[in-house]
Parts: C-alpha cells; sequence; structure tokens
C-alpha cells in the first residue's frame, strides 16, 4: 500500500471532468515538454472521423494497456489517465519497468455526446438530462470477433479494430478497462489473481470513502472472487448463462469482449468500476421481509414498463426519424435490453430473504439508472426531432413524456439522490488500483 501511494501521489482536488480534447490537448503538451519520455500516436479513426489516440510511457519489458472511456458516458478514466500520466512521465522510475500504453478515449464520438454534464453540479437527473450511452452493437469493448455454437459473430467498429491492433502490436501483460458505474458500490473484475490481491484492490474503495458492492455481479456468469471482486468470463460462458435464463445470447450481445480478444496473449484484465454517487445502504444486510425472487420479478417488471413506454413513445414519432440519429438507435437497442434482462430476473428463483440492501439496489440503482437513462435519451431525441421539424403533435408527445420524466427524477432526488463522491477520489482508487496491478506483475503475482 504505501507503494501505491507512493507511485499514485496526490490527485488534484477538481469536480470537472477533462473532454476528449483537453485530454488530447494534455497529452501533446508532454510530448512537447518530454519528447524522450513520451510519445503519441493515431491507432485508428472513430466512426465521427476522430483519431483513437495512444500515448506511450516507459521502455520496460511488461506491456501494459490502459483504455479510457470505452462507455462514453463513464469519464472517471479519462481523469485517472490524465493523472497517471503525469505522475509517470515525471520520473522514469515510476513507470515500474513497464511499458505504458494509454488509450485516451476509445468513443470519442458518443463521449463528446455527453460533455454536457462533464462540468458544473453533479446530480442524478442533471446528468441524465445530457446522457448518451450507445447500443450494445456500437460499443467497441463488446464487439470483438469470436464464435458462438460454431457461428462466427462480432462485427468490429473502426475503435475495436485500432483497439485490436494495439493488443497485437504489444500483446500485453495486462489490460486494465475504465468503467464507472452511476451509483451504488465499488467493484472490480479481473481474470485471476489471489485473496490478496483482490483485498488490495477493495482497500482502495474502503480508503477512498467508497462502499464495496457485494452483490451479484452484473455480467452473466461471473463468479464472485470475493466481495466487491468478479471474474470477468468469457462470451462463451456468459452467453450459456444467458441461454439458461432463457434469454437469447445474439439479442443481448453483439460480439465477444476484449478479455476473448486478449486471450491468445495470455493477458490479464482488470476492469475498475466506481460509483458517482455512493449511498450507505447498498451494503444494508438488515433482512427485508420479502424473498429475493420476489425482489427481481418486482425490479423485471418495472423494466418492462419503462421499455413499453419508450416503445411506444418511439412508434409514435417514428415517421420523423431518419435513422441516423445517435439516440434513436441507443433507444431501440434499451428497449431490447430492458426485455432481455426483464426475462431474466424474473426467471430467479432464489428464495431466501433479500437484504434491505438488495432491494434498495434494485429499487434505486437498477430500476433508477434504467428510468433516469432512457428517459434523459428520450427527450434529448424529441427535441432533436423538434428542432429539426417541429410541430404540435411532436410538442405534446414531449410534454406528456416530459411529465413522466420529471415524477422519476423527483422519486430520484427525493430518496436516493445519492452522495456525490469528489472526482479526485475516484481518481485516487483507479490509479491504486492499476498500480497495485503493475506492482504485482513486477513481482510475478498473479493478477
Amino acid at each position: 500500500m504505501h507503494d501505491v501511494r507512493e507511485i499514485v501521489g496526490p490527485v488534484d482536488r477538481s469536480d470537472v471532468f477533462p473532454t476528449v480534447d483537453e485530454l488530447s490537448e494534455f497529452a501533446d503538451g508532454l510530448v512537447a515538454a518530454m519528447p524522450d519520455r513520451v510519445t503519441v500516436a493515431d491507432i485508428g479513426r472513430s466512426r465521427g472521423g476522430d483519431p483513437i489516440r495512444e500515448v506511450r510511457v516507459g521502455s520496460g519489458p511488461r506491456q501494459v494497456v490502459v483504455v479510457g472511456n470505452p462507455h462514453p458516458n463513464e469519464p472517471i478514466g479519462m481523469a485517472t489517465i490524465r493523472h497517471l500520466l503525469g505522475r509517470l512521465t515525471a520520473d522514469d522510475a515510476q513507470t515500474l519497468d513497464a511499458t505504458w500504453h494509454f488509450v485516451l478515449c476509445l468513443d470519442p464520438d458518443g463521449t463528446r455526446l455527453n460533455e454536457g454534464w462533464f462540468a458544473g453540479e453533479r446530480t442524478r437527473s442533471g446528468i441524465a438530462r445530457a446522457f448518451y450511452r450507445p447500443p450494445a452493437a456500437e460499443q467497441p469493448e463488446w464487439c470483438f470477433p469470436t464464435t458462438w455454437r460454431g457461428k462466427e459473430i462480432g462485427a468490429p467498429l473502426p475503435e475495436t479494430l485500432a483497439l485490436m491492433e494495439l493488443i497485437d502490436r504489444t500483446r500485453p501483460a495486462l489490460i486494465v478497462s475504465l468503467h464507472n458505474a452511476d451509483f451504488g458500490g465499488g467493484f472490480f473484475y479481473t481474470t485471476g489473481g489471489d485473496p490478496d490481491y483482490w483485498t488490495g484492490l477493495t482497500d482502495q474503495l474502503t480508503a477512498g470513502g467508497v462502499p464495496i458492492f457485494d452483490g451479484e455481479p452484473d455480467v452473466p456468469g461471473a463468479k464472485t472472487w470475493a466481495p466487491g471482486v468478479f471474474e470477468l468470463p468469457r462470451f462463451q460462458r456468459i452467453a450459456e448463462t444467458l441461454v439458461a435464463d432463457g434469454v437469447e445470447p445474439l439479442e443481448m450481445m453483439h460480439g465477444g469482449g476484449v478479455r476473448d480478444y486478449a486471450a491468445a496473449h495470455g493477458t490479464a484484465l482488470l476492469v475498475c468500476e466506481v460509483p458517482l454517487w455512493a449511498d450507505p445502504r447498498v451494503t444494508d444486510d438488515t433482512p427485508s421481509g420479502r424473498s429475493l425472487a420476489n425482489v427481481l420479478c418486482s425490479t423485471a417488471t418495472a423494466y418492462e414498463e419503462v421499455a413499453d413506454l419508450v416503445r411506444g413513445v418511439l412508434d409514435r414519432v417514428s415517421d420523423r426519424s431518419t435513422g441516423r440519429s445517435p439516440f434513436a438507435r441507443a433507444l431501440t437497442d434499451t428497449v431490447r435490453a430492458l426485455r432481455g434482462n426483464a426475462t431474466a430476473k424474473r426467471g430467479a428463483t432464489e428464495s431466501r430473504i433479500a437484504t434491505v440492501g438488495e432491494l434498495f439496489v434494485e429499487d434505486y440503482v437498477w430500476v433508477g439508472v434504467a428510468r433516469l437513462r432512457a428517459g434523459g435519451m428520450l427527450l434529448r431525441l424529441l427535441d432533436e426531432q423538434a428542432g429539426r421539424a417541429p410541430s404540435p403533435g411532436l410538442a405534446a408527445e414531449r410534454a406528456h413524456f416530459a411529465a413522466i420524466f420529471e415524477k422519476w427524477c423527483g422519486d430520484i432526488e427525493t430518496n436516493a439522490p445519492g452522495h456525490p463522491i469528489p472526482v479526485h477520489q475516484l481518481v485516487t482508487i483507479q490509479a491504486s488500483a492499476i498500480v497495485a496491478a503493475v506492482l504485482r506483475l513486477r513481482a510475478d503475482l498473479p493478477v
């Protein structure tokens, strides 16, 4: 822990996330100041024409790839990369005998659609109003080529192809994917390790004042290594688990994950998930009086209600859609995902009594997040369409749905607003987890 703290160092106190352009300019500044220590290369282009930029630091034999913003609504990773770049370039000894490859932002197109909330007051409903998350088929980290029951699947995006090229070129010992949740506790996915490693990861959460999420993993088929640490499974197990739950895997996923692709190189994976807000209720293990199956069934019903509502609005305004709107594609996929997730949750047979924490997570993390995300993107779609071709019917549709969305927001802000976690604490957690993993690599310990 002392070595980790020494390398990570103090993080600047700021509650602003860097934008795509700001992080890129920061990297360019490092290259200009230290061309002998830092190099920047464009390893591909996004669908919208933005460069996918790799920043390389260090010259050690172990290759480490750190991926920022694989999901564009999760910008903590970009702030973490900015901090680590500042630390690692200050002293060659800080690179831990590794060569680091930082992918500044894997999805710059989607990230730009979220930048409206990167600065200013951070509330759950405020972020929802400027929110965007792409459909599964447009998420670069989950469309790698793989096979399923003899069928080739996965159509890599340009962003995915850029990451594939980097993986094949570097054959990394470790890939770190930086994520964040909206709300709840913090957790990690790994491909291995041991109890000391897993405890070391969750100790970073405790030190940063973030509760450890000890519920079920959100990736189907994932094993629990320790409270707050889960195994990152490969596509085959995820798909088999979905089949067992009565869900068609290819309706939920459009390709393999980065673990599937990097497995050929024996690469270890670490996924850091930290929340923007925390609430102590997520860890309340008091019995709720309801069976877990009953709680999950209620979640399934709520998912279906959101899906039906969004689908109805999309159907009524479909004649105005050009098919090119990222919000329309995202919402269509949201409906599909909600219905698939509802099927999986309704199929649960766990008869034990759910804890108060599990009940809270289902109501205000999973259902609350589903409502805010779908609602925010739907309003952005309606505003987009109104800006292109305003009409009384469209205005009435927006007014009707806006009233529903405001009720959802009011429920969240009254009953589960969460405590915003300062950005510097979140960066410290992610940076410390990365450094802890690389220190173990250097010591030839499993990660």
